[in-house]
């Protein structure tokens, strides 16, 4: 079987985004977020970022789902860094990120 016969996952072809700069990143830090219709597209739309598995939740979705405004609206550097181990975004997201940011995975 050829490399292009085999299987595929749809998270190994979609584009994803990466924000240019962690300090772009100047969401919220405490409270509820609500997250738009075109993010949280199958669920809940609102979490509480003072909530562990809450925070942890909107940022996988976010960054699964997100573009580079959503990244600078919703996101916060400070809460991603803390918290990266815990979020566990899909492995290619986990990646992308990790190889523009090292110190993701330091701080993890």
């Amino acid at each position: 079987m050829s490399s292009k016969d085999q299987p595929f996952s749809y998270a190994e072809v979609r584009p994803y985004a990466v924000t240019e700069s962690l300090e772009e990143l100047r969401g919220p830090d405490h409270g509820f977020l609500d997250l738009p219709q075109h993010l949280a597209w199958s669920g809940r739309r609102r979490f509480d970022l003072d909530d562990d598995y809450d925070r942890a939740a909107a940022y996988k979705i976010i960054l699964e789902e997100g573009r580079e405004d959503d990244f600078r609206h919703y996101l916060n550097a400070s809460l991603l860094r803390s918290n990266w181990n815990d979020i566990l975004p899909a492995r290619r997201v986990q990646a992308l990120w990790e190889g523009r940011f090292p110190d993701l995975r330091r701080a993890a």
